[in-house]
């Protein structure tokens, strides 16, 4: 019975003890938009959001895409961008202005930038900036 109480308590005492290293090891960046989409845009115009990723922990990598709630209306991106590993990263997603929004809800293009960096631990830490672009 002493042996059957021992293994248990090593069984709980190691759980917890790996509950509160990996409680530890959640990475925590920062993921900044240094650069933004204006209100407006004329058609063939292109603007490019930029966000700075600052990480106090090496990440797998960091990544940048768009997301339009009207594809290939409006306004479209140009792809998105990516980085390998490390702790900082500058992303950039390019928009091109492509045709009028007037007929849209509101006459604007709802259009977003999502990010996400991936560590090793199998943490993703995500962040989504959202505007709404006129196209007249």
């Amino acid at each position: 019975m002493k042996k059957q109480t021992q293994i248990i308590l090593l069984i709980a005492v190691s759980i917890v003890l790996a509950a509160s290293l990996s409680a530890a090891t959640v990475p925590s960046p920062i993921i900044k938009l240094e650069s933004g989409l204006p209100k407006v845009i004329e058609v063939g115009e292109s603007c490019t959001v930029v966000i700075k990723v600052v990480s106090d922990q090496p990440f797998i990598w960091a990544m940048a895409l768009p997301d339009l709630q009207y594809p290939g209306k409006g306004v479209i991106a140009q792809g998105g961008d990516h980085a390998n590993r490390g702790t900082r990263a500058r992303l950039e997603v390019t928009f091109t202005a492509k045709s009028s929004t007037a007929e849209m809800p509101g006459g604007v293009a709802p259009v977003a930038v999502v990010v996400g960096v991936r560590y090793a631990n199998g943490c993703v830490v995500p962040e989504r900036f959202d505007f709404t672009v006129a196209v007249p």
